[in-house]
């Protein structure tokens, strides 16, 4: 992007979980003692406030000390108006709720606790964004962003249109111990489907609901992309044969779900965002319109010999093993997706071993994607182990509780080990 300097910015913080604990319990005290069986608790949440508390003062003293600081209960979309830039301070949560009251305003996610905080929809920490605005954005480009558009009419003929949703909308049942059921129709089909929710995601998809909708036909896709894709969570089927053509496919059109159930629609899983579904109330999917105009950091380009990352390939007998070097956070994604399943194409190739040991850094989606492969493999009774990961990007598995969904060796001879015992032949 070119040089360019923003005249008025607004800087949207996100109260810490210590400081809305402490406003329930009333006094240190107090919190202390609701968490006297599990101390680690509440130091962890203590650290992690008084980064918070630093990020904060860093922003306003070194990066925008002529900006304005509101907390996110003061900002609304007339006072997002009034601003050429707003900056949203906080994780993936307070980002996308900031992002439904921006409009055409360019928006910036800084992490305010990069250390805990995984941040997959969030270009920078305040000391990078500082880096930025002293170069007066250079480096930086702006992204356009696909946003969903959803109306709900009611029975009653009430029409409501929702917040636009950035990452995604969950529809289930408000009881978590009964199905979910509605009718979904697309183009000129419809279906009648049971499940445990349907999930209607953008490329911008981050959370933990996308990570566990598997198998999926299709790999991540980018944030600017006209389409956008609808799976069906662990549909329900009274016999193998029953086939559903609308349990996970790519709309380029509109999607309509009419419940039959007790239901709620929450966007970008929100406890703000959350909208009553009862049975016979028809929600109208589709493209918004209108983009979210994101500040990001300048990636290079979009070749292979430009991408953030590079892989390497090689055999040992029936065991491929793909090295993964660099940063897995931007460019397409799907193209390891896709290098790593080409390599895996036949009888004789039964092991997969993925080698970290020379990558840097891996976003959520990144981890996504290895999932997606990880569960390829699986229906076609393959193997895969990672290995060479670092601590900190062990971190990034545990923050999205998905350590326990791989093997992990120290080296690549111990992953092989592995596949020669009995137990895995």
């Amino acid at each position: 992007m070119t040089s360019i300097k923003y005249k008025k910015i607004v800087v949207v913080f996100k109260r810490t979980k210590y400081e809305l604990d402490l406003e329930t319990y009333g006094s240190i005290q107090a919190y202390k003692e609701v968490t006297k069986q599990n101390p680690d608790v509440f130091q962890r949440t203590y650290e992690s406030h008084e980064r918070q508390i630093r990020s904060r003062e860093y922003l306003k003293t070194h990066v925008f000390p002529k900006a304005d600081f509101v907390f996110r209960e003061h900002f609304d979309p007339d006072t997002g108006s009034n601003y050429d830039l707003v900056v949203a301070h906080g994780g993936d949560n307070h980002f996308t709720y900031v992002a439904h009251l921006v409009g055409s305003t360019h928006l910036i996610g800084c992490n305010s606790d990069p250390d805990s905080s995984v941040g997959a929809l969030l270009g920078f920490t305040a000391e990078e964004l500082g880096e930025a605005v002293k170069h007066n954005f250079k480096q930086t480009k702006v992204e356009s962003w696909s946003l969903l558009e959803t109306e709900i009419v009611y029975p009653n003929g009430t029409k409501l249109k929702t917040v636009p949703a950035v990452c995604e909308l969950s529809i289930r049942n408000n009881s978590p111990d009964l199905t979910s059921r509605f009718w979904i129709s697309y183009l000129d089909k419809k279906e009648e489907q049971k499940c445990s929710g349907l999930l209607v995601y953008t490329g911008a998809g981050s959370t933990g609901w996308i990570s566990s909708c598997f198998p999926k036909k299709f790999p991540p896709f980018s944030k600017h992309e006209p389409f956008f894709h609808v799976y069906s969570r662990e549909i329900r089927v009274k016999s193998r044969e029953t086939e559903f053509s609308l349990a996970d496919f790519r709309a380029l059109d509109q999607v309509e779900v009419i419940s039959e159930m007790n239901g709620g629609l929450a966007v970008d899983s929100l406890t703000e965002r959350h909208y009553p579904f009862p049975p016979y109330a028809k929600a109208v999917i589709k493209l918004s319109p209108e983009k979210l105009f994101v500040v990001v950091p300048l990636k290079r380009g979009e070749s292979m010999q430009d991408l953030p990352y590079e892989i390497e390939q090689k055999r040992i007998n029936g065991t491929v093993i793909v090295q993964i070097k660099g940063r897995m956070e931007s460019g397409p994604l799907d193209r390891i997706t896709q290098t790593i399943l080409d390599e895996m194409v036949g009888a004789d190739r039964k092991h997969l071993i993925l080698d970290f040991s020379e990558l840097r850094y891996i976003s959520s989606l990144g981890i996504r994607m290895i999932l997606d492969v990880k569960m390829n493999l699986q229906k076609r009774n393959k193997e895969m182990a990672l290995v060479g990961v670092t601590s900190s990007i062990l971190q990034v598995f545990h923050l999205l509780g998905l350590s326990n969904a791989f093997q992990f060796f120290s080296d690549r001879e111990d992953a092989l080990k592995s596949f020669e015992e009995p137990s895995k032949s």
